[in-house]
């Protein structure tokens, strides 16, 4: 311990006589450090860290060919099974919650009444409902509420337990409270409340529990003790093999599968932890060109020291002792930059945890550092100062101090052909090309996505989302007209129109398409699955949804008039083979017929990397639907739409529930989301690669310019060019800039699969890329070595000659 303090203190007094070089080695280490604790701080959270139940290893979601399954289905795998000790169902749904005379919108997880002892969550206060009351529809009006509810809603009170409230107009007590960061099964949704699932009708309005063909509804599942992953996959694809025998007319092909939870089971999970796994790769890349770096500036401040080091080994010290004196220094280094990054990365990480995407949805990261991310960051700062502090090794088991001595401490590594500080920056060099074409590729990716042809234009449009039903209107027809009438008069507005929902966002809805003349209604007979929206006239207009042939919707178009469709070009092509379909008939059950009176162009409805879909858009006079999402165009900025269309809106009944209001752009920020956020991350990382790569091309340039200054007055006083003299004193520098740009171009090509698991349509072969990189790279050297080189020029023969 004596000799490490000794170590410790050196180490300390050499770090202060070069304030210099211990600032650029901090602030490289807290930028290449930081990046990489922010990024596992996301893994840890999201991935690593298990759900919040006991035992959740052997928590799964049980899907079948899409995430969601039918109550009858759930039912039937909880009866049929032999390899679970419970199973559970769970459907979100929006909530009208009305505590204190005005509701509010929430969302809320209907689940069965096994839901939490299945998970083995215990309350806070009060308790939870149990199967037996959760048997009988409209049964049992019981609600837990979460944490987060219990604190904002009702201000932590202590004896909620026994209270009455109000849910979409009907009363529930309150049970219970759930733990604090208890959300159920999945990562990012944080619902309010949970109510038994037969309370269903109450809560949106009709009964879909007893229809099989309602794939609505997540199903998870608790395996029993010693059971394995593999057998109960084998246990449920004899059971769906069952369904599939039992009812072909809903349940024909279908196939059930473990998940694991917290990402909608496989819709999220797989890219998620693709991406992930991606973004934690490059920001490893960076931590090397950081070491990379570092590696350089202490090779070549070994080289300097080079007399110390002679005299120390000459008076008798071991050069095992000035290596781990070296390395002492390093760690110094490193556990400042590693102190510093893991509160910089605390603070980002508490902001993404305070941050909610603009959505209506629920949704919440909850990514607050624990000890396992201070214990990273601490390791990893120790491994990087091991890391760059053993580069200089062999300096120090190679320096003579008889020759070193006799050359004053000149050890003439900077003038080797290859030296270890050109391997190290050439190295640092390709890791910041490769990740320079990495952002290059995310913002071409983004572009991309922006530039898809998605079928609206948002511009301008102002988007408020309700249910009617949560109000108390049976009827919706008459306060929808009233809603449209309302913000008509707004002034400045283009138009205005009504949908049960919007393309792009999380709520959706489909429908069977069977071709004309189709007898038997099975799966097999369905042409295909479509979605479906129900709007008003005007929609077209107002959405910027061009319309290819035959008329939108009328007035006349109500409950009094036949069935009429508009279907877009791929719901034409599909059933019928050409656009030409207007006056033509579908169906969408037994007797029950659509004229096709309009055609729409193809755009995008769930997300912006799907292929071409047919949708039909139906007559919402004609259907009925209390989902109301309010759509208002106008040529006035957002910020004043926002509140004129709120105030429009309490006009007609203060008490109706708004759960969200913004602009058609914000709404879309969900969907764009995952693109945003590859472009940030591997921007982020881009640009502090480049960083590295300046400072390890300035560092380079400006020692080798300073070991060769007599040479190059020398050179001066020959009459050597200014050319000439730039390629003498950073030749060396523009050549390892020209080989570690190429190597990391080809590293980016090579690892295009990687980029594809974060950006869509990665290729790093693009020639907009390439470009891009190119100038990029240029550039760094270009600012990198102004500095030596202007000073390089301005070398004086005479001056440095009677210097010498």
């Amino acid at each position: 311990m004596e000799t490490f303090l000794q170590d410790f203190r050196y180490a300390l007094r050499q770090l202060r006589r070069s304030p210099g070089f211990a600032l650029t080695a901090i602030l490289t280490l807290t930028m290449a450090i930081g990046a990489n604790v922010v990024v596992f701080g996301v893994i840890n959270a999201l991935v690593l860290h298990s759900l919040p139940v006991p035992e959740a290893n052997r928590v799964y979601s049980i899907q079948g060919n899409g995430i969601a399954l039918s109550y009858p289905n759930y039912q039937d795998i909880r009866d049929r099974n032999r390899t679970f000790s419970g199973v559970s169902v769970v459907r979100i749904a929006r909530i009208g919650l009305d505590a204190s005379g005005t509701a509010r919108p929430v969302w809320g997880y209907e689940v069965s009444g096994n839901y939490f002892e299945m998970l083995g969550v215990k309350p806070l206060l009060g308790r939870f409902f149990i199967p037996a009351e959760d048997t009988k529809i409209n049964g049992d009006p019981y609600v837990v509420l979460s944490y987060n509810a219990w604190k904002t809603q009702f201000g932590g009170d202590p004896g909620v337990a026994g209270r009455t409230i109000r849910l979409n107009k009907h009363p529930f007590v309150v049970l219970g409270v759930a733990p604090k960061g208890f959300n159920g099964t999945e990562r990012f949704i944080w619902p309010d409340v949970w109510l038994p699932i037969h309370n269903e009708p109450e809560i949106e309005g009709y009964n879909w529990i007893d229809y099989r063909g309602a794939y609505n509804a997540w199903v998870v599942a608790r395996l029993k003790p010693g059971v394995t992953l593999q057998q109960a996959n084998a246990d449920l694809a004899n059971v769906a093999v069952q369904l599939s025998s039992q009812y072909p007319d809903e349940d024909k092909n279908l196939m059930l599968h473990l998940a694991q939870p917290g990402f909608l089971g496989d819709m999220l999970g797989g890219p998620m932890h693709g991406f992930l796994l991606g973004v934690m790769l490059l920001a490893g890349l960076v931590l090397l060109a950081a070491c990379a770096n570092l590696g350089g500036l202490f090779a070549a401040r070994i080289s300097d020291r080079a007399k110390e080091i002679g005299i120390r080994i000459a008076i008798g010290s071991s050069r095992r002792r000035i290596l781990r004196q070296l390395v002492t220094e390093s760690a110094c280094l490193s556990l400042f930059g590693g102190l510093i990054s893991a509160c910089a990365a605390a603070g980002l990480l508490h902001a993404l945890t305070l941050w909610h995407p603009q959505s209506d949805f629920p949704v919440q990261l909850l990514v607050e550092p624990d000890a396992f991310v201070y214990l990273f960051a601490a390791l990893l700062s120790l491994a990087t100062g091991l890391l760059f502090g053993i580069i200089p090794a062999r300096q120090v088991w190679e320096t003579d101090p008889n020759e070193v001595l006799k050359t004053s401490g000149a050890s003439g590594t900077g003038l080797r052909r290859f030296s270890l500080r050109d391997i190290l920056l050439a190295v640092q060099i390709a890791l910041c090309c490769l990740l320079v074409t990495a952002s290059f590729v995310a913002l071409r990716g983004l572009q991309r996505t922006f530039d898809l042809p998605i079928g609206i234009r948002p511009e301008g449009v102002t988007v408020a989302t309700m249910d009617t039903h949560l109000a108390g209107y049976e009827h919706s027809s008459e306060i929808q007209k009233r809603l449209l009438e309302a913000v008509r008069q707004i002034p400045g507005i283009t138009g205005a129109t009504l949908s049960n929902s919007i393309p792009l966002s999380l709520d959706q809805s489909g429908t069977a398409v069977y071709p004309p003349g189709t007898t038997s209604f099975t799966t097999s007979s369905q042409a295909f699955h479509a979605n479906y929206y129900e709007v008003s006239p005007g929609y077209f207009a107002v959405a910027g949804t061009r319309l290819l042939a035959g008329r939108d919707f009328t007035d006349h178009d109500d409950d009094k008039s036949p069935d009429v469709a508009i279907v877009n070009e791929t719901f034409a092509k599909r059933l019928f083979g050409t656009v030409n379909v207007v006056g033509r008939l579908y169906q969408d059950g037994p007797g029950h017929h659509f004229v096709i009176v309009g055609v729409v162009e193809t755009g995008k409805y769930v997300t912006l990397t799907e292929n071409p879909a047919p949708v039909v858009y139906w007559s919402i006079a004609q259907r009925g639907n209390s989902d109301t999402v309010l759509l208002v165009r106008s040529n006035r900025r957002s910020s004043e739409m926002i509140p004129a269309v709120r105030q429009a809106i309490a006009g007609v009944d203060p008490a109706l529930p708004v759960f969200s209001l913004s602009t058609w752009t914000d709404v879309l920020g969900l969907v764009t989301f995952p693109a945003r956020a590859a472009t940030i991350a591997l921007g982020v990382l881009g640009a502090l690669a480049m960083m590295l790569a300046v400072t390890g091309i300035f560092g380079m340039a400006s020692y080798t310019v300073s070991k060769r200054m007599r040479e190059l007055g020398i050179r001066v006083a020959l009459g050597a060019q200014n050319r000439h003299v730039l390629r003498a004193a950073l030749g060396r520098a523009v050549l390892l800039l020209g080989i570690g740009s190429v190597a990391g171009l080809v590293l980016g090509v090579v690892a295009s699969h990687v980029l594809a698991s974060i950006v869509y349509q990665a290729s790093a072969a693009d020639p907009w890329v390439i470009a891009a990189v190119v100038v990029t790279m240029a550039l760094i050297g270009l600012v990198s070595a102004a500095i030596p080189a202007s000073r390089a020029l301005s070398a004086e023969p005479a001056r440095l000659l009677h210097d010498e």
